[in-house]
């Protein structure tokens, strides 16, 4: 197989500003090598067997070199891996992504790039400043803070004289500098200036002034990287354009799902969401029964369910095997996902309806835990990861599901059960309350049945605090 390299914009930090070619690129790959400020939540879109590589860098101390990392995305791809180097915005903006494609191309190396969305421009539209505005700056410019390797200074004589939007990044270091360099140069004390840190996410944190007093307004309020630096008048629409949702600043931890409805009704209200990854699924050989000795089909998961069809259907039968049974659905939700497979269950109940004559369907390890034992078509495998996060960060954790909390509780070590209590948990149903209390969580609790209700009863919990 021929190996191919993929530089990849993973944009300015929330996870939903990927590009759709983006996560395409990630479930494909064999291979992820990432930076220091991409989100982890992007992980949870690679493959489970996949290599992930952490090369993250900070300010003046390079974790792997760059020559190494060069070296690593050929030889990869000679091995014929589909390889993917993730970069925080747009990997040919500051980014080192041209001189990592020059590399590869030297070697014969096959490589694509999927542009990111840049900070020079998300970063400031996050917090309202239109970076254009024809009242105010008809062009702008994209400035490194950074100094430059061999000593040479910026041409601030061009650079202050520029009409437009000055957007500096990587240059909080030399925020004292910039301003002064800028005065000195001509542009006036009294230009708007707004500094943006961590764009996009929870902690986005936003401070105005102007060239003569900015250096001091960070200081005061700790601004520090990473941030954006915004020189020009269309700082002055912040106050009018910035954003004001219901949940904005809020973070919340989910599991990551593919069709998550939960995931855009949260970020529509402004929260910030990041992902766990989940098990993963693993289809078991299944003996069919002779279903003439059931009376009931006791279904403990939708997805069980599916892979059951599957395997019928593989061995010459179909759905109308089953035509005899009492179907039970454990719960509402997995009524609803046997109606989208064309099954009206006659009764929910977390327990059986017939006494002897009932066949349980499920996960291995479920009903492996349960009394009643049953049909298992599939196992799921759980992830030896660790979550990425420091869990006071969050204002609240949803669970969907029982099986939700399995996986995030696989995934929890002892200090981060200590961050728990400081957040909000939130249950959606008296099953997946009932799953966090069996794995020892002893705080509230707040129970949710509806997506609406999630909102609803965090907004209320947000507002009080």
């Amino acid at each position: 197989m021929i190996g191919r390299v993929t530089l990849l914009g993973a944009g300015p930090g929330n996870p939903e500003l990927l590009t759709l070619l983006g996560k395409r690129r990630l479930k494909e790959a064999d291979v992820v090598l990432y930076d220091r400020l991409i989100n982890p939540s992007l992980l949870a879109l690679v493959p489970a067997q996949a290599e992930r590589i952490d090369v993250g860098k900070l300010p003046n101390f390079h974790k792997v070199k760059q020559s190494a990392i060069n070296q690593l995305l050929v030889d990869y791809a000679q091995n014929g891996k589909q390889v993917v180097r993730l970069k925080a915005g747009d990997p040919y903006v500051f980014g080192r992504g041209g001189e990592e494609g020059q590399f590869l191309r030297e070697h014969g190396v096959t490589f694509d790039v999927v542009p990111g969305l840049t900070s020079a421009i998300t970063g400031l539209a996050a917090v309202g400043i239109p970076i254009t505005h024809r009242d105010y700056a008809s062009s702008f410019h994209v400035i490194t803070g950074h100094r430059q390797a061999d000593g040479r200074q910026l041409d601030w004589e061009n650079i202050a004289h520029q009409e437009g939007t000055l957007v500096f990044l990587m240059g909080m270091a030399a925020l004292t500098d910039i301003c002064q360099s800028l005065m000195s140069h001509g542009r006036q004390v009294t230009t708007p200036v707004a500094i943006v840190q961590w764009a996009t996410q929870w902690r986005q944190r936003l401070v105005t002034g102007t060239l003569k007093d900015i250096d001091a307004r960070a200081h005061e309020q700790q601004i520090g990287s990473p941030a954006i630096i915004v020189v020009g008048e269309v700082v002055q629409l912040a106050a009018i354009l910035q954003p004001t949702l219901s949940l904005q600043g809020v973070h919340v931890l989910l599991p990551y799902t593919v069709n998550s409805q939960l995931y855009p009704a949260l970020q529509d209200r402004g929260a910030t969401v990041d992902f766990y990854e989940r098990s993963t699924v693993s289809r078991i050989p299944v003996k069919l029964p002779d279903w003439t000795h059931y009376q009931e089909l006791f279904i403990c998961d939708g997805l069980a369910y599916r892979e059951l069809l599957k395997e019928m259907v593989n061995k010459g039968q179909d759905q109308r095997q089953l035509a005899h049974l009492h179907v039970t659905a454990k719960n509402p939700t997995v009524a609803k996902r046997l109606q989208r497979q064309g099954i009206l269950a006659d009764e929910v109940s977390d327990t059986p309806m017939v006494a002897e004559g009932s066949l349980a369907i499920g996960e291995k390890g479920h009903l492996a835990r349960s009394s009643c034992g049953g049909l298992a078509t599939y196992e799921l495998i759980a992830k030896n990861s660790e979550l990425p996060w420091q869990l006071e960060e969050f204002q609240a954790i949803i669970f969907p599901s029982s099986a939700s909390v399995q996986d995030f509780m696989m995934g929890v070590s002892r200090e981060q059960r200590q961050q728990m209590a400081q957040c909000k948990l939130i249950a959606m149903g008296k099953q997946v309350e009932q799953a966090l209390r069996q794995a020892g969580i002893e705080q509230v609790v707040i129970q949710a049945t509806t997506i609406d209700d999630v909102l609803t009863k965090l907004e209320r919990q947000v507002t009080h605090e």
